[in-house]
């Protein structure tokens, strides 16, 4: 059974999630959340395949992959017998310029990528 662990960058992500459900919501909404942020990610030492490839879904090579527990989105990779937490962002944000440096931008109706190394 593969080992999680966590990315410092997606430690920090966690951290920021609980700041925000105690600013809007207040404490008694915290453990919940973060509980069903947690117990998806742990789901992965029993089925680290779970969620689907990242590069089916944008086009640009990679080998994370994802699971969704609205309104954020855990972004992984498996690494032998290891299942590393790389982000864990919330659906409003840019995640393929915080995950690749990589930006879509719209001119004329199309859209095109520009990309960067791979930052973590």
């Amino acid at each position: 059974m593969p080992k999680l662990k966590y990315t410092p960058k997606a430690l920090n992500d966690l951290q920021g999630i609980k700041a925000y459900i105690v600013g809007q919501f207040g404490v008694d909404r915290v453990k919940g959340i973060m509980s069903e942020i947690t117990l998806t990610a742990r789901q992965l030492e029993l089925f680290p395949e779970e969620g689907p490839c990242l590069e089916e879904l944008i086009d640009y090579p990679t080998d994370y992959r994802y699971l969704v527990v609205k309104p954020n989105y855990i972004f992984y990779r498996n690494e032998g017998d290891t299942v590393r937490i790389i982000r864990i962002l919330n659906e409003k944000q840019d995640f393929l310029q915080i995950l690749f440096g990589i930006s879509s931008i719209s001119e004329e109706g199309e859209e095109y990528w520009s990309s960067q190394e791979m930052d973590q």
